[in-house]
């Protein structure tokens, strides 16, 4: 009975250890966010965790950029399927991941982002993350737009 409940303990003791630790990778905090780590998981996609190893971006990107977009509030992410949009310094989505293309916000005195969706056409975002131009014209008659 008692190499039983031996076992059982080893086996519980060793699976709260595996959950705890599946990440592949963690990276140096302060990096991208005071007290946040970029982490890398066993499918080799990316999220953060804080310093109490809470998950505050699950690990579903396969690309985060450094915090330099709308003045440094927002990260440039990239979906398993390529496409792009941002997160806030709060780990929020506030673009979602629907766009082949996002450029820095330069148009209209910076007030304003291109954006290209996944069919080849154009639209701007503002600085909420809000389409203000939708995704339906070609580059030349979308530059008209703004």
């Amino acid at each position: 009975m008692k190499n039983k409940l031996l076992i059982l303990l080893l086996i519980l003791i060793s699976s709260l250890g595996y959950s705890q630790n599946n990440y592949k990778k963690i990276y140096k905090y302060n990096e991208y966010q005071n007290d946040w780590a970029l982490v890398k998981d066993i499918t080799r996609n990316y999220g953060f965790i804080d310093r109490n190893g809470k998950e505050v971006v699950p690990t579903i990107y396969s690309k985060i950029e450094e915090f330099k977009y709308n003045e440094g509030k927002y990260a440039l992410v990239k979906d398993l399927t390529g496409n792009h949009g941002f997160i806030d310094r709060n780990g929020k989505e506030v673009v979602p991941t629907i766009y082949s293309k996002i450029e820095e916000f330069k148009y209209n005195e910076g007030k304003y982002a291109l954006v290209k969706d996944v069919t080849g056409n154009y639209g701007f975002i503002d600085r909420s993350g809000e389409e203000v131009v939708p995704t339906i014209y070609n580059l030349k008659d979308v530059m008209q737009k703004i």
